[in-house]
């Protein structure tokens, strides 16, 4: 058996590298021959006529080399309409084993694609309890795999909450761009509790990428002391937790309302989590289900209840501490590659030995 993924992006998107290229490589470790095909479906809709039939006769080709009792795994591939096509018929006459994986509610902006391979798939695989009661109408066979991360490489950089700090940092990673309006939530936030605070603390964003807009956003704050980091190596797996490691509460700002919020689930947290720190994660989506309140960090509602407990976090070290080691602990328990792999690779085992259809 071969396990064929088409993916949504390359490995510098951060949905495709986690759900595919970081899996492949534990799947290999576990003897499962495992093969990522080029091009990635959203390259093929970036890309211009004619160059565009060059990366459509690379699908074909990669189609080709799909036998008989392998396994055709589809990572979000819903971008392109040439490629949805192609699999759609492609499936329909040669019945290869399928395997549909979406972490995001893209049902909302891409029914029809979405419906099709979740009807056509011999098994899906999804990232929320939201997502799996969408998926559930549509076939029987629905996982919850969240987004998985190597524990043992962010514990590496696990926060030392016994070291001294004279001024705490509050920190943010991701696509700053992409979460403006995320963020000016935690602008707001900001605003208020800068004069209601006497404890030293500065913000630091990671992932500007460049955008003034991100960076006017808390440069203008009154008082704010703020550091900001355009973007980091993405693709480098210690990057991310090397800085991470650095900040005393991570946050995550994030609207709650809405159909695609309230199916939507947040790897940054994860991060976090895994690196021991503290955090302070909006309540939206599946991060009830993966935080605790009070025990592994914070879910506030409102930006009065953000204030709060970023005031009670920034005055109380041993609970900055106690937070971050529990929230550790869940990632390392529920979380981690050594953990959902196994599932996946019971997934794959049982497809392979079911019947074609």
């Amino acid at each position: 058996m071969v396990v064929h993924f088409f993916t949504f992006s390359d490995a510098k998107g951060g949905s495709s590298r986690q759900r595919v290229f970081r899996v492949v490589e534990e799947l290999r470790t576990r003897n499962i021959n495992a093969v990522i095909h080029t091009p990635p479906v959203l390259f093929i809709s970036r890309t211009r006529w004619p160059k565009k039939f060059v990366l459509i006769v690379q699908v074909i080709r990669a189609l080709c080399t799909i036998r008989k009792g392998d396994i055709v795994y589809l990572q979000r591939t819903i971008s392109n309409k040439y490629f949805f096509v192609l699999l759609v018929a492609y499936l329909s006459i040669f019945r290869r084993k399928m395997i549909f994986d979406f972490d995001d509610p893209v049902y909302l902006h891409s029914f029809f694609k979405t419906k099709v391979f979740t009807q056509m798939a011999d098994v899906v695989v999804v990232c929320t309890h939201g997502q799996k009661e969408w998926a559930l109408q549509y076939n029987k066979n629905v996982h919850i795999l969240h987004i998985a991360l190597d524990h043992l490489a962010y514990a590496a950089y696990t926060k030392n909450y016994t070291e001294k700090a004279d001024r705490y940092t509050i920190g943010w990673v991701g696509s700053g761009p992409e979460h403006l309006k995320n963020l000016e939530i935690l602008a707001n936030v900001f605003t208020k509790l800068v004069p209601q605070t006497n404890i030293p603390f500065r913000f630091v964003l990671i992932g500007a990428v460049g955008s003034t807009k991100v960076r006017e956003l808390f440069e203008s704050i009154p008082g704010l002391a703020f550091d900001c980091i355009d973007a980091l190596n993405w693709t480098d797996q210690s990057s991310v937790p090397k800085e991470i490691q650095k900040f005393d509460i991570g946050v995550i700002p994030h609207q709650s309302s809405g159909a695609w919020n309230e199916s939507k689930s947040s790897f940054k947290v994860l991060e976090y989590m895994a690196c021991g720190v503290a955090v302070v994660c909006s309540r939206f989506g599946e991060m009830p289900y993966i935080i605790e309140h009070e025990t592994q960090g914070f879910l506030p509602q409102t930006e009065e209840e953000w204030v709060q407990d970023l005031q009670r976090l920034l005055g109380d070290r041993a609970l900055q501490a106690r937070l971050g080691k529990a929230g550790q602990e869940r990632v390392a328990r529920e979380y981690s590659f050594a953990v959902l792999l196994p599932r996946l690779h019971n997934i794959l085992t049982a497809l392979e030995h079911e019947p074609n259809r």
